[in-house]
């Protein structure tokens, strides 16, 4: 089997060997015979039409490659140079060398390459005709990008030279929230006049030139004059004739000062309408959540989003809607806020398996064994997310923002399961979940540029979130032995749990910074956070509170962090070097149930580094170093008893002590557009001292597991690398290469609930991920990919004095994949997709699927099309996953959607 996919891969990544495409190649040098770098090559046809455009590169070199028997126009540009121009007959491949005459000295604001058509270039902005590059099958915003010279867009993401565009606006604003993969799939094409790409952007504009001094682009829309107020979409219905609905309107408006989104979907076939990136950028992007702020080191931290994700259950329905507004009356305000509304319910039978160790030490004998839970799942899901945003800027000296989020989670979850051990029925059980989230976070910041060096910003944030997760279960046997004796009724145990969990946190900081010299800056950072926290947990026998020893929790806990950091920023020529630590005081006050109260102050000094070296506007190659303090929040410390999961309780510790963090990360990024050749790596380094590990104490009469926290006394580390490799060879075939490594060393303890001992076992897990993808695009009409994917795990686990080993598993993963898009006319579109995954555990196949959808669109009217969808051709019935964590390996199947077919018709406007 793997000497067939190796011949697969093999073939896949070999070029076709009937190309006709010549090199069309330069040196341009000046009267001297310098080489000229950065000078822009745009290439034209005989029609006049732009064929490629690419900067020369650092030893003034170019190459195209043009399909041979037909004659070009080379024109070159660069500031201080006469504009140089020639025909070339391209029979076969040519190298050219080229010098520049010297031109006039003038400002030169504009640099225009070819007229009003193909590119001009101003300043630091190159600018793109769109109709220069359109061939009359775009239909979409993302068409028409994917065509530019040095542009890439993945999963409607904009890349320019491998990096994500820092903002993609339309008239010079953002519109739809910010979310750009809505803009690029659904702005009709025909509508674009002009693409701006700004090579030079800041996304501060109150930032020095030390402070932000990667390479930054941003794009800009720029509509045509007659469709600067529109409004398009889409409206989709569609269904079989048994039980599958597809039905869907997608509604965008927009104009120069205000803009509006209204999305609506309900789907039973688990269609995703919205991933990860699309909820995020809704949010503001990841800048939002990863923005600037204080050393808040609290573990587990608020806010938590769940995000929804294409499910592919056997019953399910899922709703979901959004709509979104924006204005902007003037300059200085601008003014947008979303709201979106998931559901999801889903019915699916499930099967899970696990193997728990065993050991013998010191005459102490613990005889592992295993489960299987046969699962019937019920699942109900609501979420709703808001924001609004604020932006006001009084002067161009000043600028004040206010975000607020609120952010509600309801799930509600039933599981009947049989239980089994060891191959012999040994229960049943009935399971309900109910589970509420309220969240709000809102930020308020001003910042302020104070003469020509300098600037300052202050911040406050608020963050409130309440939890009130509700748990019962029915078992035919007694759930846990930690409670005493638990009454029956009709042979039937019932355990309740109600639990309350609130956190309030205050944040208040400030930031300035000083431009020592065109070469230094000093940064100042200081602030403080407040946080309490209030933790309620009681459990219930039936309707009667449990009131043995730790069957109660009421936990209040007060944290108090101030901060004070320094950083100093130095450029060296092509070297900078951001050297700074910072010093923390931490208060922390607890008082549990039983009226005991714990106090701890200490004082923390924390390093951090970045170095940084750019070879050239192509390859560059940093490094940076930190520490941080994780501290246990209420739950971590309340050392009463909490429900996980019907086999595991949880127990706090209310020793446990802030644990430390080492980082270390060196990257090294190399990108291109000359060979169109990109290559990006990078290796973290983490280690934990004192860090906070889990106790598993096991029961195996009935299954259960008591879970703690520990400080282990041993050190914890992860390695932890990724790269890419992309190279496109001709205007028809492309590969990428991408994969990620981990290497984790840690520790945990376990033991017998019986004996109480607990034995030390480290552990140690090696992943590996690993794509190739390769891409063959024939006249623009038929697009092929084909790749692989292999996955690779080992997991050990040993007790640390003896070696005995406890559990150990290597999986391996195989998954060879296809897709296509036929455009068979201009009105018929053809697309499949393919893939066949291989899943082996400790050698022993466990698990094959092959997966076949397809579909084909006719465009019946002008804006009008009918689509069949076929998913899951193949009928698969199951998904096999497996996993493992500190206490046991699992291995899950669970059913999932079989065949289906659809009919469909969109009309788009």
């Amino acid at each position: 089997m793997k000497k067939f996919l190796y011949l697969f891969l093999f073939i896949a990544s070999t070029p076709f060997a009937f190309a006709q495409e010549c090199k069309l190649k330069g040196m341009v040098a000046d009267e001297n015979g310098i080489p000229v770098t950065d000078a822009s090559v745009s290439i034209f046809d005989s029609k006049n039409e732009g064929k490629g455009f690419i900067f020369t590169s650092n030893v003034g070199e170019f190459e195209f490659k043009l399909p041979c028997g037909e004659k070009y126009d080379i024109e070159i540009e660069q500031p201080g140079f006469e504009t140089y121009v020639e025909n070339v007959d391209l029979k076969e491949n040519v190298n050219k060398k080229i010098k520049l005459a010297k031109g006039k000295e003038i400002s030169l604001k504009e640099t225009i390459v070819k007229a009003q058509q193909a590119i001009k270039v101003k300043g630091d902005t190159i600018e793109f005709d769109a109709d220069s590059f359109k061939v009359g099958n775009e239909e979409v915003l993302e068409d028409i990008l994917k065509k530019l010279p040095g542009i890439e867009v993945q999963n409607g993401k904009v890349l320019y030279k491998g990096k994500e565009m820092k903002q993609v606006t339309v008239g010079g604003r953002e519109v739809l929230g910010g979310n750009e993969k809505l803009l690029n799939k659904n702005l009709p094409s025909d509508a674009v006049s002009k693409i701006q790409l700004n090579t030079k952007f800041k996304s501060n504009p109150f930032a020095s030139s030390l402070q932000e001094d990667d390479e930054q682009f941003s794009l800009n829309i720029e509509l045509k004059d007659d469709m600067k107020r529109l409004a398009f979409g889409n409206v989709t219905l569609g269904g079989d004739a048994d039980k599958h609905t597809d039905a869907q309107a997608k509604i965008f408006y927009f104009s120069e000062k205000t803009d509006a989104t209204l999305i609506n979907d309900f789907n039973t076939f688990g269609k995703q309408v919205f991933d990860q990136d699309d909820y995020v950028s809704f949010f503001g992007g990841y800048s939002e959540f990863n923005s600037e702020g204080s050393i808040y080191s609290l573990r587990g931290g608020t806010n938590n989003f769940m995000f929804p994700s294409e499910n592919t259950y056997p019953d399910m329905n899922t709703y979901n809607g959004a709509v979104h507004f924006g204005v902007e009356p003037n300059k200085k305000l601008k003014v947008s806020g979303f709201g979106l509304v998931n559901t999801n319910n889903v019915r699916y039978d499930s099967k899970v398996e696990r193997s728990y160790p065993s050991y013998t030490k010191e005459n102490q004998f613990f005889t592992g064994y295993t489960t299987i839970d046969e699962q019937k799942n019920k699942n109900n899901t609501l979420m709703g997310m808001s924001r609004i945003r604020i932006d006001y800027n009084p002067n161009d000296k000043g600028q004040i923002k206010y975000r607020l989020n609120l952010n509600y989670l309801g799930n509600d979850d039933e599981q009947l399961v049989d239980k089994y051990l060891d191959g012999a029925k040994s229960g049943f059980g009935r399971y309900y979940t109910d589970r509420k989230n309220y969240s709000l976070s809102q930020t308020l910041s001003y910042i302020r540029k104070v003469g020509r060096d300098d600037n300052v910003g202050f911040y406050l944030r608020h963050q409130y979130q309440d939890e009130t997760p509700e748990y019962q279960m029915f078992s035919s046997t007694i759930p846990f032995n930690t409670f005493g004796s638990l009454s029956t009724i009709n042979g039937e145990y019932n355990l309740n749990q109600n639990q309350k969990y609130n956190v309030n946190t205050i944040q208040l900081y400030a930031i300035y910074n000083h431009l020592l010299t065109n070469t230094s800056n000093i940064k100042l950072k200081a602030g403080t956070n407040f946080s309490t926290q209030d933790f309620e947990n009681k459990l219930y026998d039936y309707q009667a509170l449990i009131t043995a020893d730790k069957a109660i929790s009421n936990t209040e806990f007060d944290y108090n962090e101030t901060f004070f950091d320094v950083t100093l920023t130095k450029k060296f020529g092509k070297f900078q070097a951001d050297l700074g630590a910072g010093v923390s005081f931490f208060d922390e006050r607890a008082k549990f149930v039983d009226a005991t109260k714990l106090n701890f102050k200490e004082t923390k000094v924390l390093p951090h580094a970045n170095l940084s070296y750019k070879f050239n506007n192509a390859t560059s190659l940093s490094a940076s170093y930190n520490q941080a303090y994780n501290f246990p929040h209420a739950k971590d410390l309340s050392d009463s008893y909490v429900l996980q999961s019907y086999f595991s309780v949880f127990e706090g510790n209310r020793n446990l002590r802030q644990a430390l963090t080492h980082t270390g990360n060196i990257n090294f990024s190399y990108f291109n557009s000359f060979t169109f050749f990109n290559f990006f790596t990078g290796l973290t380094y983490n280690k934990r001292e004192k860090s906070i590990l889990t106790a598993s104490r096991f029961n195996p009469d009935n299954q259960t597991q008591i879970n703690s926290l520990l400080n282990s006394d041993f050190e914890d580390q992860t390695y932890s690398g990724y790269f890419m490799i992309g190279k496109r060879f001709t205007k028809w075939f492309n590969t990428r290469l991408n994969g990620n490594v981990s290497v984790g060393n840690y520790y945990t303890y376990l033991g017998n609930s019986k004996t109480n001992n607990l034995q030390n076992a480290e552990n140690t897990s090696i992943s590996q991920n690993y794509t190739l993808t390769n891409t063959f695009t024939f006249k623009k009409k038929l697009e092929l990919k084909a790749g692989l994917n292999f996955s690779l795990s080992d997991y050990k686990s040993q007790l640390k004095d003896t070696s005995e080993t406890l559990n150990e598993q290597k999986s391996e993963n195989w998954r060879p994949f296809g897709e296509a898009a036929w455009s068979i006319t201009d009105k018929l579109l053809l697309q499949s997709d393919f893939s066949y995954r291989i899943q082996y555990i400790n050698k022993a196949r466990i698990n094959e699927a092959k997966e076949w959808n397809a579909s084909i669109r006719y465009n019946i009217a002008k804006k009008t099309y009918v689509s069949v969808v076929g998913g899951n051709l193949l009928g698969n019935n199951v998904i096999v996953s497996n996993s493992f964590n500190d206490n046991f390996i699992q291995t899950t199947t669970r059913n999932v959607l079989g065949r289906y077919f659809i009919v469909n018709v969109r009309y788009k406007f």
